[in-house]
Order: C-alpha cells, then structure tokens, then sequence
C-alpha cells in the first residue's frame, strides 16, 4: 500500500467522524459533488476532496477540480480556528485557484465542527475520567509548547550571541534605518538632479 493512499484514506476516515460533530444534519449540501485539489506543504503529493456525503479523499485524480488550495498546516488549523481566508491570501500563507466560494464553504465547514474530545473517550472510560485524561492531555500539550517556545528562544539567542549566524534585532533595525535613510537620500539627489535638467 502506498503512503498516499494510506494518508488519503486516514483523512477521509477523520472528515467522516469529525463531520459528525457538524451543527447541519447534511453540511455538505451546498457543494455536493464538487472537487477540491489540496496541496498540502507538508506533503509530496496532492489530496483531492470530492465533496459528497461522506467526503472522498485520494492521492490521485484524473479530472478537472473545481478549485486548489496550496497550504500548510498550521494554515489550516488557523482556518480552523476562523481566520480570514483574505488574509491568509495577502499574507502570502494561502494560494487559492479556481472557485473562491468554494473554497469560503470549505473554511465555514471545518470552522463549523464542534468536536469535542472526552465525547467519544467518555463512552470507553467513562465522564470523569475522560475529562482529567483530555485536562492531562492538553497540560502536557502547552507544556510542550512552552518547552518548544523556549528552546526557539535559546536557538536563537545562540545563533546571535555566539556563533554570530545572524544579527541582534537593534542591529537589523538599525540597518533598516540606514536603509530608508539612504533612500530618502536617493530620492532628494534625484529631485535635485531633473531640476538640473529641467
């Protein structure tokens, strides 16, 4: 079995039980049918996401889709999350081709699931102990995140200091300066140039 296949198949089988979480009896009505090509940075190879009840996902597609997404990850969970699709577009996080509506409903769609974690655990261990497993759980997460947070920071901090890989920030604003300085300098001897010639 290839990898592709193999990731298209667990993404399909997630969409299938996250769209039970769905508000809407039936949110995939509105683009029934149509097709969107996924590129994944993370991944080699494309996702396709045909829309229909349950979502089809594969590796491989040898139609015309109705709209492309290149995106990463973490763009996706801010998606997720609600962030406008528009910004993530200026901020160059997103490329979007083909239908722009379609890709809006997708956004609506996955921002729209209300999953809630200790549901399904609730039924193997029970409430109580669902809910201090899914407390540990996301203890340990923002742990991890701060220890995360906090090596970035040594690296970078070793970069500057030590091995002298990349400038102090007072350093690169003070280049910035210089620079806008110099182009404002630029600008004036220009001025002063076409009144010569004029």
């Amino acid at each position: 079995m290839h990898l592709a296949t193999l990731v298209a198949g667990s993404l399909e089988a997630a969409l299938g039980q996250l769209l039970k979480y769905h508000p809407h009896p039936r949110p995939l009505a509105k683009c029934h049918g149509q097709v969107i090509q996924l590129q994944l940075a993370e991944l080699p190879w494309p996702l396709i996401l045909i829309m229909d009840e349950p979502i089809a996902v594969y590796s491989q597609y040898g139609a015309d889709v109705d709209a492309q997404l290149n995106i990463s990850l973490s763009t996706l969970a801010a998606i997720r999350n609600g962030e406008s699709l528009s910004e993530l577009v200026k901020q160059q996080k997103l490329e979007i081709t083909g239908d722009m509506q379609l890709v809006g409903l997708l956004a609506q769609l996955l921002a729209a699931i209300e999953f809630d974690p200790t549901d399904p655990l609730s039924k193997v261990v029970g409430d109580g102990m669902a809910h201090r497993i899914h407390k540990t759980g996301m203890g340990l997460f923002s742990r991890g995140q701060q220890h995360a947070k906090r090596a970035q920071a040594h690296l970078g901090e070793f970069l500057v200091e030590e091995q002298h890989l990349a400038p102090a920030p007072e350093q690169m604003r003070q280049f910035c300066d210089d620079v806008d300085a110099l182009a404002m300098r630029v600008d004036q001897i220009a001025q002063r140039l076409t009144k010569l010639e004029d």
